[in-house]
């Protein structure tokens, strides 16, 4: 992007890069007792959850070193399964699942008491909440239906189990009053979080390091691999949505296979062209060693990820929210990204996301720069695959 600023990229020394990123949720929770009228497992004292906004420093701009990222993702690697297992348990009472970093503890969202002990025996700590995660998904559903008169100053949108609502973000204009208002619909499910910065792809139109299709630069995402062997990577959509031959420092190694960026998603795919290329299960973390890929399982909120760009090299931080509609202006609106607070610069997009070996999703762009504390969205790596009819490749 011509109008932001310039940073230098490390040379690359691989021809398939792959990189992390991650972003921080912190609860705010009061406590509540039962009745005497209700069932024994009512007397338990769980933390109910508040609809007050967060202070974003606290939610947002939590940074991680790589070493406290690799050291989060082993005690989070159970994570998943635990979310994915108590989500089908708990069916129309679940309302949510994040971490809590403070605890270090799963904590989950119910709306009866009744699956209280279910929540406990599963390891996790429950959390009382007033609506559940399918109402709160279908006014997000709602909202996202309304996308194409979102004026640019309406930046994203998405569920926050955290706080049971869900959050619009938006500079303070009456287009965007307006808007949200009609969001709203006179229900209370809606809260808004005022900024002064919008979200834009993270690709730089000034050629230089990564790889490079027409005047676009990127970051390589990750190794995939087609029904027959053949060999592939995963990269932004927005980055090979104009089609044509991609380079690495000058020399073709690859041509675009395919490229989407609208309310589907960002994500695109690259053939490559270069007999001698590989394409291993690795991401290039720069100046600590590759990390192997061995899995695509999805984090939940609040946990550890990091990413790798081809501008800002290696970054960690922890994810914030899933599932986020965002408007990047001029009628440009996705659906589907996760949100973290890890920040990058123009010339990351289609990096990477990794928590722990297991692949997350690839660069798709943010609000902010890593000067001044940004926001990073990713487009999920499983949905991705999937659409495009690749499989990540794994070691």
């Amino acid at each position: 992007m011509g109008s932001h600023r310039e940073h230098e990229p490390r040379p690359l020394n691989r021809k398939v890069l792959v990189g992390l990123v991650i972003g921080v949720t912190v609860s705010a929770t009061l406590t509540a007792v039962a009745t005497t009228n209700e069932s024994p497992v009512a007397h338990e004292t769980v933390e109910v959850g508040s609809s007050t906004p967060l202070e974003p420093t606290m939610r947002k701009d939590v940074r991680l070193t790589p070493d406290e990222a690799a050291a989060r993702a082993r005690e989070e690697a159970p994570l998943s399964k635990t979310v994915d297992a108590l989500r089908r348990k708990l069916g129309v009472a679940y309302a949510g699942a994040w971490y809590d970093n403070t605890k270090r503890k799963l904590m989950v969202g119910i709306i009866d008491r009744q699956y209280i002990g279910e929540v406990q025996r599963a390891g996790a700590e429950p959390r009382m909440m007033k609506n559940n995660l399918a109402g709160l998904t279908g006014q997000k559903t709602r909202i996202d239906r309304m996308a194409q008169s979102a004026p640019p100053s309406v930046v994203a949108w998405y569920v926050d189990p955290t706080t049971n609502s869900v959050v619009i973000e938006s500079k303070k204009d009456a287009p965007a009053e307006t808007f949200i208002e009609k969001a709203k619909g006179g229900g209370d499910l809606v809260r808004v979080e005022w900024t002064e910065r919008t979200a834009r792809p993270l690709v730089d139109v000034i050629g230089g390091r990564g790889f490079t299709v027409g005047d676009a630069r990127c970051s390589i995402g990750f190794s995939a691999s087609g029904p027959g062997g053949s060999k592939h990577f995963i990269t932004a959509g927005h980055c090979t949505a104009s089609g044509g031959v991609v380079l690495n420092n000058g020399l073709e190694f690859g041509r675009v296979n395919a490229g989407t960026f609208d309310t589907d998603g960002d994500f695109g795919l690259v053939d490559v062209t270069d007999p001698t290329a590989q394409a291993p299960a690795s991401v290039d973390t720069r100046d600590g060693g590759p990390i192997t890929v061995t899995g695509t399982e999805v984090a939940p909120i609040g946990a550890s990820v990091c990413r790798s760009g081809a501008t800002s090299g290696f970054a960690c931080g922890e994810i914030t929210a899933l599932d986020e509609t965002v408007n990047y202006g001029e009628g440009r609106i996705v659906r589907g990204l996760t949100r973290t607070s890890v920040c990058a610069e123009p010339g990351d997009s289609g990096g990477p996301f990794v928590s722990g070996t297991q692949a997350q999703g690839v660069t798709s762009g943010g609000i902010g720069d890593c000067a001044t504390a940004g926001t990073t969205f990713f487009q999920p790596i499983n949905e991705a695959a999937t659409k495009l009819g690749v499989t990540v490749v794994t070691g």
